[in-house]
């Protein structure tokens, strides 16, 4: 299913459930909020109490995509899907976000109105319609690959093999990502090579798979210490031992109003010098330091923190309420994503 037919299955089975529904159009929402909205729902009941909602459509959802889901705060958020299994609705029910399925699962709670429903079947619908396209490009490979055309989109119109050195993959991963961006109509031959198309869009479905698939993959350590401040000083040395800030440390950075809880850092490897510079202690669970593995070649000479595709892409992926809010900010002030969101 599509996203208008999604969403009007969802309207219809919302009717079933006493609730009118209209669709407000994008001038009648803030430009701030239509930017990362598929829809937004006005739901009535038949007592008149009304509320409006910014709707995400999504195909398919796992108990794992649904932890990243991130809508912006303005309108309380309405998950549209096809189908949501109980793991899924814990977790959404977990972060608040109100749900309708295809199947007539739903759970919408505001003032006096209450509806939970679960339980319902999946309804079958042929895999060939569900299957979102472009698919294949975001395996973990094709994922390396999608990075560096979303944080350099100049490089679309470079051959495969400065690709394939940039992302660290091999030729065969950079083709079938290329043809596979070019037939989902995120990359388009112009009259000076490959370009990039829709790259907001592509940046929220990157995002979503870097958390399930690449995100944890990237460990090196965890780390805690007692003190945080010492890091906003330490740019000449992260910078001589090719260390560079992500997370929202680096979210921190672009946005000065942002306050970090933690620091995020990528390296080539373990930097075992400055862990023990800055007396940091193996954490057993969840430090306030992670440290991660750089996975892409391309030099940014100017910058000691990652590129900020990557650092939304682990707010994001964080899991954290807070992290995702600032995900949002970063999102609509950093010139990299809005340039992004308008190609």
């Amino acid at each position: 299913m599509n996203e208008e037919t999604l969403a009007s299955a969802a309207l219809e089975r919302l009717s079933e459930l006493g609730l009118h529904g209209d669709v407000l159009a994008a001038d009648q929402v803030e430009p701030a909020e239509a930017h990362r909205l598929d829809a937004v729902f006005r739901l009535t009941t038949g007592s008149g109490a009304a509320r409006t909602y910014g709707v995400e459509i999504r195909a398919r959802l796992t108990p794992e995509s649904a932890t990243s889901i991130t809508l912006p705060a303005r309108l309380p958020p309405l998950l549209v899907t096809t189908h949501v299994t109980e793991p899924v609705a814990e977790r959404l029910r977990a972060q608040g976000i109100d749900y309708v399925d295809t199947a007539g699962n739903a759970r919408l709670a505001w003032g006096d109105v209450l509806i939970d429903i679960r339980g319902r079947r999946n309804p079958v619908v042929p895999r060939s319609r569900t299957s979102p396209s472009g698919a294949g490009a975001f395996g973990r490979a094709g994922l390396r690959v999608v990075f560096v055309l979303l944080s350099w989109p100049e490089m679309a119109a470079q051959p495969y093999r400065v690709l394939a050195g940039a992302s660290g993959v091999s030729l065969g991963t950079v083709k079938a990502v290329i043809d596979e961006l070019g037939r989902a109509g995120y990359l388009y031959s112009g009259a000076k090579g490959r370009r990039m198309a829709r790259g907001g869009e592509l940046l929220d479905r990157w995002a979503e798979a870097y958390s399930i698939t690449l995100h944890a993959a990237l460990a090196l350590g965890e780390f805690s210490v007692d003190d945080l401040s010492w890091w906003p000083a330490s740019e000449a040395e992260m910078r001589s031992q090719g260390i560079q800030v992500g997370g929202e440390a680096g979210a921190g950075l672009i946005d000065p109003h942002l306050r970090p809880a933690t620091l995020t850092l990528y390296a080539e490897q373990l930097p075992a010098r400055f862990i023990a510079r800055h007396r940091m202690a193996r954490a057993e669970d969840r430090g306030n330091v992670h440290i991660r593995k750089r996975f892409w070649h391309v030099a940014e000479p100017d910058s000691w923190i990652v590129p900020s595709p990557l650092i939304y892409a682990d707010l994001l992926a964080s899991g954290d309420p807070r992290q995702r809010e600032h995900g949002d900010r970063i999102r609509t002030s950093d010139d990299r994503l809005i340039r992004l969101g308008k190609s």
